[in-house]
């Protein structure tokens, strides 16, 4: 197979892998799509959620602000995954030069397949796995990696872990309940207790005020004869 149809092989796995992506805006023409940067950043955004803030690049239509979105994404993001870029290759991307976003996205792409094969078998080696699924060869699709093989032992690790959390929160919730129970009979054990001491209260009271008036009106009563 020549150099131009090996490459030519390689674009067309990029287009069908960027088709399959959802973006801010609809795609219409690679090169100008990810001229400004703002596509790169949502890519990376699904792979290294971690490392990427895409607030921080707005689009732009100037060459110095996709220059300037370049930059940041450059210091920001592609520095810490060891793909810094080159001034000459920020200039290429932001003039939309062609064949050099293809360039940046098969080295991303193979760097998320190496990444991806890489946490997989830090997975396996975290519980000391001998089998191993078969390697992911394609991530054309994102969903593949949330899909790598897990081995048996480790599946049912999982799910017994999972199964008793389950049942740790099960009981934490019928513990409320209970508490909840608790604190109902209280507050109407109180408020019985409460209606209880005012009444005495409101009866004396009553009483008070009928013998004053009998007391006043003995009082009217004596005046008047005199």
């Amino acid at each position: 197979m020549s150099v131009i149809s090996e490459t030519t092989d390689n674009h067309e796995e990029i287009y069908a892998w960027i088709e399959q992506m959802t973006f801010s805006k609809p795609k219409k023409n690679l090169a100008r799509d990810f001229s400004d940067a703002v596509f790169m950043a949502e890519l990376l955004k699904r792979y290294y959620p971690r490392h990427v803030d895409v607030h921080n690049y707005i689009p732009g239509n100037s060459v110095a602000k996709k220059v300037e979105n370049w930059c940041t994404l450059n210091r920001k993001v592609l520095s810490k995954l060891n793909m810094k870029l080159r001034k000459d290759e920020i200039n290429q991307l932001a003039n939309s030069q062609p064949g050099a976003i293809e360039k940046i996205l098969t080295d991303l792409r193979i760097k998320i397949l190496r990444d991806c094969n890489a946490d997989r078998d830090n997975l396996y080696s975290e519980f000391n796995g001998s089998e191993k699924g078969e390697t992911v060869k394609s991530v054309l699709n994102p969903e593949e990696i949330a899909n790598k093989t897990v081995p048996r032992h480790v599946f049912v690790r999982l799910k017994q872990e999972l199964e008793e959390k389950n049942d740790a929160i099960s009981l934490l919730k019928q513990k409320v309940t209970h508490l909840e129970s608790l604190m109902k009979f209280k507050d109407q054990r109180i408020a019985d207790l409460s209606s209880q001491i005012l009444k005495p209260a409101d009866y004396s009271t009553t009483s008070r005020s009928g013998n004053l008036n009998v007391t006043n009106t003995l009082i009217t009563k004596q005046r008047t004869k005199l």
